[in-house]
């Protein structure tokens, strides 16, 4: 089945904004106090997709593998820069930006070069219209995963110092001492992907499947994308944040095992 695509107007988005507007107010009255944050996210989302759309599209046409990987590094860097700030506390210097780097490279990277080569086959095996939006959405999906996982990570370490430091003295190492903190910062990684695998086809269609049958592909290949791309965030998600949350238990200790909690700086909001 191969239907055309029905094309929506920029006066048709223009229309959806003031429902944004609407609803800003909306939340207003009812006592939201970030009414400017959610304003500011709608207007970066519309921007930043804007801007992704011209610069696809160039990319598209140049079909450059040189370009691709600009695309791509420039992905990469925007999600390490956006797991650091969402954690409470974050180490100092560049520490947090190069953890959530090296966990989404060896991951997400990864597993999309292995994709591409053995299971789609593009030609070439970089083409654009393949390589961008899978990673986009390994990226996007571990991302926040790690995120979660390394602000629990910090968090509970600032807050359970004394039971850490307890355990220390008790004769366990840096790595045992810490277990239980590792182990609640992927549990609260991981329930947010559980839940999204456990709803998808019955609560919902996840949104590269739905972009397929909306631009008129067959709902069975969607549906075979779909899971392919659920398998992937499944890997990534979990192996990225399994390699975050251990790089960064590593650092909380100094070089004599000892807790160093100095090397985490609170971040003003």
């Amino acid at each position: 089945m191969q239907t055309q695509m029905i094309l929506i107007s920029y006066w048709d988005l223009a229309i959806l904004s003031v429902l944004v507007f609407l609803t800003g107010f909306l939340l207003w009255l009812n006592g939201f106090t970030h009414v400017k944050q959610y304003f500011w996210a709608n207007v970066r989302t519309v921007v930043q997709l804007s801007f992704m759309g011209v610069w696809l599209s160039w990319v598209f046409y140049a079909d450059n593998p040189i370009w691709v990987a600009l695309v791509g590094a420039i992905m990469l860097l925007a999600a390490g820069y956006e797991i650091s700030k969402r954690q409470q506390y974050r180490f100092k210097k560049l520490s947090s930006i190069l953890i959530g780097l090296w966990s989404l490279s060896v991951t997400a990277l990864v597993l999309l070069i292995l994709v591409l080569t053995v299971v789609i086959q593009p030609e070439p095996w970089y083409q654009p219209q393949y390589a961008i939006p899978l990673l986009g959405m390994l990226l996007g999906n571990s991302m926040t995963a790690i995120g979660v996982g390394l602000d629990n990570l910090t968090r509970n370490s600032k807050q359970l110092r004394a039971k850490i430091e307890a355990q220390l003295a008790l004769g366990y190492t840096a790595k045992e001492s810490m277990k239980f903190i590792k182990q609640q910062a992927l549990h609260a990684s991981m329930i947010p992907v559980i839940n999204m695998l456990v709803a998808a086809g019955i609560i919902s269609l996840p949104g590269m499947m739905t972009g397929q049958i909306l631009a008129g592909v067959d709902p069975m290949e969607a549906v075979k994308y779909q899971i392919m791309i659920m398998l992937l965030i499944a890997t990534s998600t979990a192996t990225g944040t399994i390699i975050a949350i251990n790089l960064a238990a590593r650092k909380l200790f100094d070089e004599r095992q000892r807790l160093d909690l100095e090397s985490l700086q609170k971040v003003k909001k």
